[in-house]
């Protein structure tokens, strides 16, 4: 068996990798549009969707918002995203989320299973602290496949 790289062992609060600073969330009373218009202005792919307390409930993409536009469903825009987020078609439940003391092994492993490209990293009360992209991850281990132990360690 392959020994394991030291890296993985290290928690996400320990390495650079990931988005942790201005990270842009939309309201779940705000619109589609509104979520449209953030899209553009911030040139992010996914929003955090949060409730009043600013916890996390949801995750919008731009591919939400390319399913919206192949439903025909322009007149939706001003539909809120707590009603966008519930009639996406084969929605489950919640949001994939990661937190500061998880390792990145247990984050690649999460992003991996559940076929998704990014989880919100929360803290202990759900509150939105950053988002970790499978390209951050990528990222991460293409630039500096041999050394990023030393990196780290």
């Amino acid at each position: 068996m392959i020994p394991k790289p030291r890296f993985l062992q290290k928690r996400i609060n320990e390495v650079p990798i990931g988005t942790f600073k201005e990270i842009a969330t939309v309201q779940e009373s705000a619109s589609v549009y509104d979520a449209l218009s953030i899209f553009v202005e911030r040139r992010v792919s996914a929003l955090p969707v949060v409730n009043e307390e600013g916890k996390v409930v949801a995750l919008y993409s731009r591919f939400d918002v390319i399913n919206l536009a192949a439903q025909k469903n322009y007149n939706n825009l001003n539909m809120t995203m707590r009603e966008a987020v519930a009639s996406r078609a084969g929605w489950v439940e919640g949001v994939l989320k990661c937190y500061p003391h998880e390792t990145l092994e247990t984050i690649i492993d999460r992003i991996a299973k559940a076929e998704v490209h990014r989880l919100v990293l929360v803290d202990a009360d759900d509150v939105v602290r950053g988002i970790v992209s499978l390209s951050d991850l990528l990222q991460a281990l293409v630039l500096s496949p041999a050394g990023i132990d030393a990196l780290y360690s």
